[in-house]
Order: C-alpha cells, then structure tokens, then sequence
C-alpha cells in the first residue's frame, strides 16, 4: 500500500454495522418496541410446496412446509397464529440452482462506480439472456487488483421469480430479500446483502425503525464529532491562550531590550571616554614633564592646551635650542616655532612662541 492507493470506504455498510452495534446498548424490551420484525426466516420453494426455516445464529431449524395454492392460505394464518413471532420476521427467500445462476466477472476498475449499469450493459455477452430478461444484482467481492476488480453477478429470468412470488402470495408470504443457494448472504451480520427482489416488490420499511436507526446514526455521529472536534477546540484555546502570553512577554521582552540597548550604548560611550582619558596624557602630568625639560634659566608667560595640542610663549636666554629640548622627550613631537624669535631690552632674552603636538600613552610607548 503506497499513498496513493484508494482506500475503499462503504459508508453506508459501516453505518448499517454501526448503526447494528448501537442497537445493542439499548434494553431488550425498548429495542422489540422499536422493531417490528423478530429473527429469520428462510424460505425455499420447490415442487409447488415452500419449506419454512428458522436461523438462529447461523443454524437452521425447519418449521413446517406448506402447499403454494390458495387453498392453504389458512394454513399459513394458523401457523402465524401459533407462532406469534413469524409476524415480526424478516423473510428470505432463496432461490435453487434451477431457479437462478451466478457468474463470476473480472471488469475494470473504473466500473465500480457504475457497477450495476455496466453489467446490464454486457449481460447478453456473459450470460444466455438479455437485460430485459433477468433480475440481477452484482457485488464486488474482492477488491481491486491490477486494474481489476473480482464481481458477483447474481441472476433470475424475470418469469420464474415472478411466478414464485405469485404463489407466495397466494398464501400471504411476502419476503423482503431474495438471495441464491449458491451465493448466500449473511444474514446474521446483515451488511449490505445484495437483493434479486424488484423494487416494486419489496416491503416500506417500519418508519419507527427508520427514525431509531437514523437518531442513533445522528447521536453516534454527534458523539464522533464531539470526540474528534472536543480535544481540538480545547487545544485550539490553550494556544489562543499562550499567544496571549507570548504577546504580553513579547512587549516586555522589546522594553527589556530596548533598555539594554541604551544600557549598552552608555557603557560603550563610557569606555570610549575612558579609553581616550587613558590615552591621553594628564594636564598636570605634561605640566610637569614640560617643567622638568625647559632650562632654569626659560620661564613662560603663556600656556595654552587645546585638541592634544601646546602652545607656550616665555623668555630664554637660548630660546633656539627649546625645540630639540623639547622633542626629546616622547610625549611631545612635532615642535616649532610659531613666531620669530624677538630679544627683550630689558633683560636681554630671546622672547618664543612654541606649538608642540602632545601624543597619546599608546604612541608614546611604541615609540
């Protein structure tokens, strides 16, 4: 069996066996109320007489056998006198080897969807009559097989029915089924036998039965929906209810993130200002090594400390030598004067105007 192989499914027959196994949950009395037919009984004709049989789970008890004339009608009413419970029973009758035939058929596949027309269409190539001529019925009886399909064709010439069903009522009988001696139906599972008996023939059906059987049908239904579609519509709302919750804990998740994110974003600001103050030389620090490295005899009279940048204007009585002063330490690089070298009269010394470059710890120590 692959995915793509038809699953056959008779849905009428399951609802017969359902409808049958549902019966059984009711008392014995109510469900004799519903129904007005009680057992089996099996007819057979032969010889102008019909043999009348009882089946009792699957056994057959013979009851009696009458004449076919009208004469004996009152014999039959006295057996139903005497036997209450052949007024509520089903009746069958089965036909002999003389009475009917039956041929087993290999069709297309395809036919199984109009099984009983395509039969009729070919019964005066696979038998000795023509449609017109015969009751026939047809069942699968087995499935489809390589395109293929295993079918029953069951028949009976339409004058020899009639005339049998014509002494049967001459007595009063009046079966619901014919089958044949040779393909019988199974009475005691009664799912979906097939019927040799016209339309026109067959008895209206006990409406109380109809409507039991159809509520029974309708309540195991409700009860088959309410176990398949129950457990969904409770799963459907627990997950109604955790999307609920997912959105709620998804709006506090993106507050939670968004905070985390400015969070992050001040550490990052930080680090990076502490990362530049680290790289950076300190002002009291380049005051001090500035101090250390100009003469004694240098003082300044201006300092200003702008973008990692120095200017320093002072006296000195060799201001010329400042820049390589200067420069020889690490921190500072890149010094020059920025105006020309004047002397003051007063105490001789050369005025300066100096700009250096202050370089970071970083570049300090590479160096």
């Amino acid at each position: 069996m692959n995915l793509k192989t038809d699953i056959d499914f008779d849905i009428n027959r399951f609802f017969q066996w359902w409808g049958r196994e549902l019966s059984y949950c009711l008392p014995e009395t109510l469900r004799q109320k519903l129904s007005k037919k009680s057992g089996y009984i099996l007819l057979s004709i032969a010889d102008d007489t019909v043999k009348i049989e009882q089946v009792i789970n699957g056994l057959k008890q013979e009851i009696t056998t009458l004449s076919l004339n009208e004469t004996n009608s009152d014999d039959y009413q006295q057996l139903i006198n005497d036997k209450t419970e052949l007024e509520k029973a089903d009746f069958f009758l089965r036909l002999t080897s003389e009475q009917a035939i039956h041929k087993t058929l290999y069709l297309p596949a395809a036919a199984k969807e109009n099984l009983q027309q395509v039969v009729g269409f070919e019964m005066d190539r696979v038998t000795p009559f023509s449609v017109e001529q015969v009751y026939y019925a047809v069942k699968i009886i087995e499935k489809e097989q390589q395109g293929k399909i295993k079918v029953q064709l069951v028949l009976t010439p339409k004058d020899i029915l009639d005339g049998i069903l014509h002494q049967l009522k001459s007595v009063n009988i009046s079966p619901s089924i014919v089958d044949y001696s040779e393909a019988e139906n199974d009475f005691e599972q009664g799912l979906a036998p097939y019927n040799l008996l016209p339309e026109k023939d067959r008895p209206v059906k006990n409406k109380i039965t109809q409507i039991a059987t159809w509520s029974l049908g309708l309540l195991a239904i409700i009860l088959l929906a309410g176990v398949l579609v129950l457990p969904l519509w409770l799963q459907n709302q627990e997950l109604d209810s955790l999307r609920a919750q997912l959105k709620s804990l998804k709006k506090d998740t993106q507050l939670v993130q968004s905070h985390q994110l400015e969070i992050d974003q001040i550490v990052d600001e930080t680090e990076q200002l502490i990362s530049i103050k680290n790289e950076t030389a300190s002002l009291l620090e380049t005051l001090n090594l500035l101090s250390q490295l100009l003469p004694n005899e240098t003082w300044l009279t201006h300092f200003k400390y702008n973008n990692e940048s120095i200017q320093v204007q002072g006296q000195s009585p060799t201001a010329s030598a400042l820049i390589s002063v200067v420069e020889a330490s690490p921190l500072f690089s890149n010094a020059r004067f920025v105006s020309p070298l004047t002397q003051d009269k007063k105490t001789g010394m050369e005025r300066f105007q100096i700009s250096m470059d202050v370089n970071s710890k970083g570049e300090t120590e590479d160096e």
